[in-house]
């Protein structure tokens, strides 16, 4: 019988953090309240670990104890963490004061593997045969206190975590992968830890901002602010106070009446700002209307890039299928305008060109040791495919 304890008390962690400590590694997850509040909070924290025979799960609540003492055990000097899908955890945990570190995620690992579906549920099903409840997908766990079936369905998802990662490794061992792998989840935790590069304003990140005619887009801007200022004061997400779509209607169409804007609405509840919908559509009309971003200046070499591209494409397929692998395994996808870059500042240099793909983050040592020889020669092939 695995042994599931809930965590409430400060007193409960030093003797938990001392044993996490001498873990061979520990399976992690977090739940969040990001459906729910402005700015999403972690709620709660999950992790699971061999107690000799058994296996120990720990459902940590966040809100009344204070998590440092965990510190260490989460550092990249403690033992290996297994998360699923890791990008989310690692940044709930980042924003929690404990960032994560020394990480292995069994969805890169099935990913890589080749396998086409990789949420938890379905690989501890095709691995294990078991089949996990995720009623509770939605669920806001800010809430207290949680009921057994709750606590339960916290402790399934880390139960089977450490076990999954263990054939998914063996596989990728197999499979000859294991250090691509490796690579591709230092990555991934490294990606989840940086700030977002769309560094564009909240309204132009807008599915719809595009279509938009210049006075559209400022009254977009002013309905987005004004979005913000009612869902921060009512710690909620924006989404919650109105969708996205709305708002682009409402830049497109611009009521200007009052009842023309609760038509606009319909039954959506934030008609009951619809005073301050207007303002802010009155507003967006008398700014300066909003020019829409140019598109980023092509490079001088743009046929060469792109015969290179599609060269470097099927390059990639035929050494995967060559090893039986996933293309990703062959070069991440975030890797290859990298790669690209590289093949047309170096050329066939090897020397250049090495340093050049070392350069790439997530690329790695052993991709410039496997490929930069083949790569070298793709410039010549990607020419004659050109003309």
């Amino acid at each position: 019988m695995n042994d599931v304890d809930l965590v409430t008390a400060q007193a409960q962690l030093g003797d938990l953090a001392r044993e996490l400590n001498e873990a061979e590694s520990i399976a992690v997850d977090v739940e969040a309240d990001g459906l729910f509040k402005y700015r999403a909070k972690l709620c709660v924290l999950q992790l699971a670990w061999k107690r000799g025979d058994s296996l120990a799960i720990a459902i940590i609540d966040p809100f009344t104890i204070d998590l440092a003492p965990l510190g260490p055990a989460l550092s990249r000097s403690g033992p290996v963490k297994v998360l699923h899908d890791l990008t989310f955890d690692a940044r709930m945990l980042a924003d929690a004061g404990i960032p994560i570190d020394n990480v292995r995620d069994t969805s890169v690992a099935a990913r890589f593997l080749a396998e086409q579906a990789t949420g938890l549920a379905r690989m501890v099903h095709s691995r294990l045969g078991i089949e996990l409840a995720k009623d509770l997908q939605d669920h806001d766990w800010s809430q207290r206190p949680f009921s057994p079936s709750q606590v339960e369905y916290l402790a399934a998802d880390v139960r089977y975590l450490l076990a999954l990662d263990a054939i998914l490794s063996d596989e990728a061992a197999n499979h000859g992968i294991a250090e691509e792998v490796r690579l591709e989840c230092d990555y991934k935790l490294g990606s989840a830890l940086r700030p977002p590069r769309d560094e564009r304003p909240l309204h132009a990140r807008i599915k719809g901002y595009g279509e938009l005619d210049p006075v559209g887009r400022s009254v977009l801007r002013r309905l987005v602010e004004t979005r913000e200022r009612l869902a921060e004061a009512a710690d909620v997400p924006p989404f919650r106070i109105v969708r996205n779509d709305v708002l682009v209607e409402l830049s497109r169409c611009r009521p200007t009446q009052e009842h023309d804007l609760r038509r606009g609405f319909g039954r959506d509840r934030a008609a009951r700002h619809s005073i301050l919908w207007h303002e802010a559509i009155q507003a967006g009309l008398a700014d300066e209307p909003e020019p829409k971003l140019p598109p980023p200046t092509p490079p001088p070499d743009l046929s060469a890039r792109r015969a290179l591209d599609r060269t470097l494409s099927t390059w990639r397929r035929e050494r995967a299928d060559e090893r039986g692998v996933d293309p990703q395994v062959v070069v991440p996808g975030h890797c290859m305008e990298g790669v690209t870059a590289a093949l047309l500042e170096n050329g066939a240099n090897g020397t250049d060109l090495s340093q050049g793909l070392l350069a790439i983050d997530g690329f790695g040592v052993c991709r410039v040791e496997r490929y930069a020889e083949s790569l070298s020669g793709l410039l010549s092939a990607a020419g004659s495919r050109s003309h």
